[in-house]
């Protein structure tokens, strides 16, 4: 019993070895989802990632989110509502404070935005609809929706595409400063934020009101 288990782990070794890349992509196994359970255990699968994944995209589209398979972050893809008095929530032209003026997070971005994803609140989209086909109409199902550290949000910046410095899977995205969950130690009263414009870190006064991409999971 022990020797056929043993044959039958090497005949799929074998065929996953000899796999192409575009074979990888379709599979569970490119998206690190061996089981199918929607659960991804990543010291266990260390091993299998750097030999299998290795043709794999980095970016698997979702839907209404991207998952990067590098990090192990989920992102939130934005769209472009083209009516902007029924625009939703995830629209790329909403911008949004970190703070009230109290040096805490307790701005739009936390109080409207990451409400509106997490606390089953059916956000409208413009056509009308509203999301209640998910989970207590929290977006894409999860209620840990969260603003990306400073580090997180610059793992997807790439210039090399130009102006918005991001790939185009993540949806309609603005040439502008985005909100990280970083506040700036060295002065009171400021935020961290990364700008897709020009792909640089910067900080700017926390009631300024400027784009947001939230994130949840990662490794």
């Amino acid at each position: 019993m022990r020797y056929r288990i043993r044959s039958a782990l090497i005949a799929i070794t074998a065929g996953m070895l000899l796999g192409s890349g575009a074979a990888l992509a379709e599979s569970n196994a490119c998206k690190a989802d061996l089981t199918g359970d929607g659960v991804v255990n990543f010291a266990d699968l260390a091993v299998l990632k750097s030999v299998f994944f290795q043709s794999c995209p980095r970016f698997e589209d979702r839907g209404k989110t991207i998952f990067d398979h590098q990090t192990g972050l989920e992102w939130e893809k934005k769209t472009a509502d083209a009516d902007p008095t029924h625009a939703g929530i995830h629209d790329k032209d909403n911008t949004y404070t970190w703070s009230t003026g109290t040096n805490n997070p307790d701005g739009t971005a936390f109080t409207v935005f990451l409400a509106g994803l997490n606390a089953g609140a059916c956000s409208s989209t413009s056509d009308g609809t509203t999301e209640s086909n998910q989970t207590d109409c929290s977006f894409a199902g999860h209620g840990d929706w969260r603003l990306p550290k400073l580090s997180e949000l610059k793992t997807i910046v790439d210039c090399s595409l130009g102006a918005p410095c991001v790939a185009p899977i993540f949806g309609p995205t603005q040439s502008s400063d985005y909100w990280s969950s970083s506040s700036f130690a060295g002065t009171p009263g400021y935020a961290w934020v990364v700008g897709f414009g020009y792909g640089l870190s910067n900080y700017a006064y926390e009631t300024g009101n400027l784009s947001v991409r939230a994130v949840r999971g990662g490794l």
